[in-house]
This record gives C-alpha cells, structure tokens and sequence, in this order.
C-alpha cells in the first residue's frame, strides 16, 4: 500500500577500500589509511586511545576509537580492521553518522568493500524533510542506499513520546530505486492500531508509486456517509491515473478517475465521475471536467476547458470536480493563439468557440449567456513611433447563437492613438480612438432591422501630478504624497437602442471605472460622453518604499445628461454628477490593517454602497478578521474569521458569513486543531447554502502523522485556506512557519 509521503529509516552507504598506515602518538593513538586504487577515496583516520596489530593486515583500536572517511564516521570502545577482506567490527556504544544520518547500536559488522554488514539492536535518528527516530532489532546493510530493517520501528515524536510510531517485521528501504518494501506493517496511535499492511510498497522522497492512496471519510446531509479508497496508478513519468471509487450512503457507489499527463509542449488534465443510479432519483448521474494546454511553438499556444454534468442538480448534490466559471454557467471553450513580432510591431491572431451549459435552479432562474461559434480575434499595437506616439489596432468577429434569443454576427474594429508624456513629478496622456460595429442579425424581432452599424469616435486627456514631502506621523518617518488627476472624456451621441445585447453590461461604478472612455463593459455599446474625473490620493511610504497608508476620492462630472442606455427602459443619468467614491486602507499598527470603499450619493444625501474590513495577525497561525459589505436594496453581508490558539497546541479555527437581508447564514465553518508536535487533528464543520432554498452541512477530520500521512476525510487544509482567508497550517514543511509557540528551541536529535 503507498503511504502519504511516507519516511522510512535510511542510512546511504558506499563502498570504503581503505590501506592502512599505523603510525603511533601518545598518549592518543591514530592512523592514516590510504584509498585503494581501484576507488577514489579520500584517506580514512583511526584515532583512538591505543592501535595495536599489523597495518598491512590488520589492526585493532580501544578506547574512544573514531573512525573516519570522507562523510562516514564510525565511533566505538572497541574496533576491528582487516584490511585484506575490508571488514569492520565494532564493540561497545557504537555510533555511525554518515551524510547527517546517526545509528547507534551495541555491535557493528560491517564489509567496507560491497556496502554490507549487520548493526545488531541499533536506534537510529535519520535527517530527512522532518527528523524521525526509531530502532529495530537487527539492521542490514545490502548495499549502497539500500538498508533492511527486521522488527523495526520509527516516528517523528520527540524522545519519551511515541503518540505514534510505525512498526514492521521487516522494512527494506532502496533509496536507488525510490521504493519501500515492507512485510507486516502496523500504524500504531497511542497503542492502537489504525492501519495494517501484511504486504506492500511505497515511495521514498515524494517519489511517485502506483498503489493505494490514504482512505477518505465524510458525513453530509445531501450524500450520507461517503467513504472512499483511491488507487494511484504511475503510468508513465509524465501521465498517471487516479481511480476512486467511492461509496455514499444516501446515493450509492460512484466511481471518480483522474487523468494527468505532461509534456514538454503540453500538458491536461481529465476528470470523470460516474454514479450507475442515483437512490434518491433513480437514474445515473455524471460529471466531466477537461483542460488541456498546448504548445504548438513559442508564439502559438492552444487551450481546451469542457466541462459538463448531466443534470441541473449535480453540482448541488455531489461533491464535484468540475470547474464552473460563474454560478449556474459550465464553461466549454477552446481557442489558439498566434503572436508575433515585426520589427517593433506586435500583432496576435487568435480562434475561439465558447459554449455553455446551463443549469437551472427553478425557485432562481437565470438566462443562458450567447454562445461564441466561432471567435476570431487579431490586433497590431505599436509604440514609439516617432518616439512620440502609441497606436493599438485590434479588431473582432464574433457569431453569437442562442436558442431563444436573437441571434447575429458582430464584426467590430477599435483603433486607438495615444502620445503619453512622461515626467518626473507628472504625466499627460491624450488619446484619440475609433469604436466601430457592424451587425448581421437573424431571428429579430417585428421592427428591427437585420443589418445595423454602429460609429462612435472618442477623445480623452489623462493627467496627474505627484508631489512628496517627509512627514514624521505615528512615531516613524515617511513620505507622504499629494497626487490629484484629471481625465476628460468625449464621445458623440449614436442611437444604439436597437442593437442587439449579446455581451454587454453596465459597468461596476468603481474607482478605476472613473478613468475609462465608455461605461458599458462588452462590444454591442458606447456611452455618449462629456465629462470629467476629478481625483486625489495621497499615500505614506516607508523607507524601503512599503505602503503604510492610502486614501482616495474622486467624483465625475458630466457636462451633458446622457443619452445612450443599456436598453430604452434603463435610468439615464442627468444629474451632473456621479456619486462620489472614497477608499481608505493600510496599516494603523504593526499587526493591524483595514480597508474601507464608500459611495456615497450627494444629491439624495446618502451611502449607496460601502465595504469595510480589519484584520489582525500577530503572528503565524493566530489570525482575527472582520468585514461588512452594503448594497443599498441589494446587499448586506457579515464576514467574520479566525483562527487563534485557545490552549497550548490548541487552534480554533471558523468564518461566520451572514446575510442581513435575507436572514440567513450564507457559510458557516467551525472547527479546532490539536498540534502535538508530531502529529496534528483537524476537524470542521461547515453549513453552507447550496441554492436557493437548499442547505447542505458537512463534517470533516484529519488525522495526520508528520513525515507519515495520515488519515482525513479530503483534503482539509486545501479546504480551509480556500474557506477561511488568512489560514496557517502548524505543522507546515518549513519550520520558519512554525507557531512561535509550537517551535522546538533544539532539535530532538541533540537528546543523544
């Protein structure tokens, strides 16, 4: 069976062929030994408190005997050499260390010229990824990088512990080969067994190895108990095969396959999951994903994502791999792509088909988006030319289909000419553009036409000036910056009412929406414009140039009321002025930072959206954070997580994200871990809303053995980073990581 990144005790050896060269000091006794010829060696030392015996043949050492050579050293009472047959034996407290690796034992025999020997009753501390001790009754040289260990045992646990330890009757480790053997394992937890191997292999060093994965667990309310045994299959270097079946008590056996390969040109990834019948529905359900990315040459790539299930439930029902773009929306697309230069011109070709598939939650219906079938898209920019101006020529067809909708080709060009004037302490960047659509429609409805164009000319002015000073605030020294910006922009009326709405959208009103030619995002519209931006910022930075703090406003003004709306029912805006937009954010002391977004309508005197957070991390693994969002009629949300300690190795960890206005939590987790220094407990909770009117809950554990595996029912940190922002694993790979309060001041190895 393959274990989870699995440690087993190894020690590496090589071949030692040693000439001896007895030479006496007192009162310390040492010889020099020169390499035979036949292997490159560096010269072995005998030091000891007297050497008797003949060097040409053999000799014998006592008291405080240390034998060395290059990385290997070997330390006892007592030590024999025979030089013609390259053997050692040694007696009394025996200690090997070779590349960072100890033993210790009460007699060595060992065979310096084939890498074999026995080390009777030894312990041993083996420096890998993480430390880990054990012993065995007998340990086996077979030869370098390959040891056996018979009635053996090893654990990470510091010494006087053994929460858990992994015992065999024999464990063979061949670090040449990358592979572990072992005859009668056992995974012991505090003197009980969870997990008995009578037979099987695993990877050494996160070597990759067919055979079976750790088992997972889950209870929840829309499967039952699911309990499921995935088998790794390493076909090739470059592709392996997952295969999990899985057994759900509400909805019975399913079947999830994996497929990965990689190449130096492309690589992909496919996913299928099969359930023969469903107990609740009484008929089959399935999921497929497929991603694949390919490199046909440096400047042409490809991209394939499919993805499909075979009814509106299953992403709510099951627990599914399949990507989804937008909630309710499967995405299918492939495109390639061309991109070149010639010269100091950059030009790309590219050909796309996107499709979706829909799936309908019936108390929140929604519209299926157009298909593009097909896409092609090309552009030319330049810069520098004269070294004054910039020009971007890009341009699109595009055939939208839709099975209830009207449907039609667009065909669109957008050149654009910009002269940026760049200076220390300033910027003016004027640009002129073009928005150009031709439209071919079919299935229109009474009074449209079938043949519609659409051109808008556009002109803009973008300026800014930076202004510094030093300021001493908060205790500390900073540079404080006054940077104010202006962007105008124009573009004439043009009736637009009876174009098509195949991929475009009112744009978020946000701050970087207050510096863009056209506020509708997509290609079917573009607003009449005259109008300004005005804008200041003003930020403090640190010595090394790190952003302590920053503050925004800007509001836009509007020359003309305007005309053009996304369709002839929606609001116009003919006030003057925009609502005015306010951002605050950074750092108030050295573990707390916040961040706030306002909008806020002048005219009827109130918020009409605002965002503020605050989170505090003092350290690694200790965490609170706080937000609240508000959407006037729309949204308001709490969000709260943490993960803090709440007893020596004990973590709480959790996120409460709640709806105001419809009443309801929206995402609940809690959950706590227990580190214990080699081994670490995890188990969550989580409610979550899964539709409309639909609730799912689940519950989840991990039982893990550092340099082990585990036990867990999925993957529980991947889950909890995803759900809980700002989340630390305890036990992570790189002890600088580490809690403070879970570092270790030696480590264990210091013990001997």
């Amino acid at each position: 069976m393959q274990q989870r990144r699995a440690r087993g005790p190894v020690v590496g050896t090589s071949g030692l062929a040693m000439l001896l060269i007895l030479v006496l000091v007192a009162p310390r006794s040492w010889a020099q030994v020169a390499p035979s010829p036949a292997k490159a060696a560096g010269p072995t030392t005998i030091e000891a408190l007297s050497i008797e015996g003949i060097s040409e043949f053999e000799v014998t050492a006592r008291g405080q005997v240390e034998l060395r050579r290059d990385n290997l050293g070997i330390y006892s009472e007592l030590l024999r050499y025979n030089r013609e047959f390259g053997r050692v034996e040694a007696d009394g407290g025996v200690r090997i260390e070779r590349d960072g690796d100890r033993f210790f034992g009460s007699r060595l025999r060992f065979d310096l010229n084939s890498d074999t020997g026995v080390f009777e009753q030894p312990r041993f501390i083996l420096r890998r990824t993480l430390t880990a001790r054990g012993s065995a009754e007998r340990l086996e040289f077979l030869g370098q990088d390959r040891i056996r260990l018979v009635g053996g045992s090893f654990t990470t646990c510091e010494p006087g512990r053994e929460d858990w330890r992994f015992e065999a009757r024999e464990l063979e480790l061949d670090y040449e080969a990358g592979e572990g053997r072992l005859r009668d394992g056992r995974l012991r937890f505090f003197d009980t067994t969870l997990l008995a191997i009578p037979r099987g292999t695993f990877p050494l060093e996160n070597r990759r190895k067919s055979g079976f994965l750790t088992p997972h667990y889950s209870q929840n309310t829309r499967r039952g108990l699911e309990i499921s045994v995935p088998y790794y299959w390493n076909i090739a270097p470059e592709r392996d095969l997952t295969l999990t079946p899985v057994y759900m008590s509400k909805r019975g056996p399913q079947l999830k396959t994996q497929y990965r390969y990689l190449d130096a040109r492309y690589d992909g990834d496919l996913r299928w999951e099969y359930l023969p019948e469903d107990k609740v529905l009484g008929t089959a359900r399935s999921g497929l994903t497929y991603r694949h990315d390919h490199r046909f040459a440096p400047d042409w790539v490809g991209h394939v994502d499919f993805n499909r299930v075979s009814d509106d439930r299953y992403l709510v029902d099951m627990s599914s791999q399949v990507r989804q773009i937008t909630l309710g929306n499967l995405n299918r697309e492939g495109f390639m792509r061309y991109s070149g230069t010639a010269g100091a011109t950059h030009y790309f070709l590219q050909g796309r088909v996107q499709r979706f598939q829909t799936l309908q939650d019936p108390l929140a219906p929604i519209v299926s988006p157009y298909n593009r079938a097909p896409q092609f898209n090309a552009g030319v920019t330049r810069q520098d030319i004269g070294g004054r101006l910039d020009l971007s020529m890009p341009a699109e067809y595009v055939r939208f289909t839709h099975h209830t909708l009207v449907e039609g080709a667009r065909l669109s060009f957008g050149p654009t000419l910009s002269m940026p004037l760049l200076a220390p302490g300033h910027f003016v960047t004027p640009r002129l553009g073009l928005h150009y659509a031709d439209y071919r429609l079919s299935r229109v409805a009474p009074g449209q036409a079938e043949r519609q164009s659409v051109t808008v000319p556009w002109a803009s002015l973008d300026a800014g000036l930076v202004f510094e000073r030093s300021a001493n605030l908060f205790g500390g020294t900073f540079t404080q910056t006054l940077e104010p910006r202006l962007f105008y922009a124009y573009a004439p009326f043009r009736a637009q009412d009876a174009v098509p709405l195949f991929d475009t959208g009112l744009a978020d009103f946000n701050y970087a929406q207050l510096f863009s030619e056209n506020r509708f995002a997509g290609g079917d519209r573009f607003g009449d414009a005259n109008q300004v931006t005005l804008a200041v910022t003003s930020r403090l930075l640190e010595a090394n140039g790190e952003e302590h703090l920053r503050a925004t406003v800007g509001q836009r003004y509007y020359f003309k009321d305007e005309r053009v709306g996304l369709t002839p029912a929606t609001p116009l805006n003919g006030r003057g002025q925009s609502d005015i937009l306010a951002a605050v954010g950074g750092r108030v002391a050295q573990h707390w930072s916040f961040d706030g977004a306002f909008q806020y309508d002048p005219q009827q005197s109130r918020t009409e959206r605002y965002s503020a957070s605050v989170r505090y991390t003092p350290e690694i693994a200790k965490m609170v954070s706080a937000s609240y969002r508000f959407n006037r009629d729309a949204l308001r949300q709490i969000d709260v997580a943490a993960q803090w300690p709440i007893a020596p190795g004990w973590y709480a960890v959790g996120r409460y994200n709640y709806s105001l206005l419809e009443r309801r939590l929206l995402e609940g987790i809690a959950g706590v871990e227990y580190n214990a220094g080699c081994w670490v407990f995890r188990t969550v909770f989580q409610r979550l809303q899964a539709a409309a009117q639909t609730t799912s809950t689940a519950l989840m554990f991990q039982l893990e053995f550092n340099g082990f595996g585990g036990i867990r029912s999925g993957d529980v940190v991947e889950f909890l980073k995803r759900q809980v922002p700002g989340y630390a694993v305890t036990n992570p790979g790189s002890g600088d990581l580490v809690p403070p309060g879970l570092r270790q001041r030696l480590p264990f190895e210091q013990v001997y």
